[in-house]
């Protein structure tokens, strides 16, 4: 996951708790979001942010510090700040995440993130090519 956008909300000690915690997949979860059960993730001032944008991925922390995941059917918009964003070669796997899974995110920057998402396109061409020619 990449740091953002509303990561500085939670300071150092919220990121740590973050990337540092084991996380478990709730039944509460469903195709708008996966909802973890784990360590409360502290904000440094607060969880309610002013209404934008959500992208794929975000990962949003309400009052209850329990960070929820947001996939396909997410709002469009929504009012907790985002401590991270999950990037996009993972989506397919978290969508696939059932109850009583774990997880732990890693912390990636945006310059690994594309290069992650350049090689899975790549992967996908050579799939793609692959069954072209059965």
């Amino acid at each position: 996951a990449v740091p953002g956008p509303q990561d500085a909300a939670f300071g150092a000690e919220g990121l740590r708790v973050f990337f540092g915690s084991r996380y478990e997949v709730t039944a509460a979860s469903d195709r708008m979001g996966v909802r973890l059960e784990g360590r409360a993730i502290p904000s440094a001032v607060g969880y309610d942010i002013i209404s934008d944008g959500i992208a794929a991925g975000s990962v949003q922390v309400p009052a209850s510090g329990k960070p929820i995941l947001l996939l396909a059917d997410r709002q469009t918009t929504g009012g907790y700040a985002k401590i991270a964003t999950v990037i996009t070669a993972d989506l397919p796997l978290l969508a696939q995440a059932r109850p009583g899974d774990s997880l732990r995110f890693a912390e990636v920057s945006v310059r690994q993130a594309q290069r992650i998402a350049r090689r899975a396109a790549a992967r996908m061409k050579l799939l793609e090519y692959a069954c072209l020619q059965f």
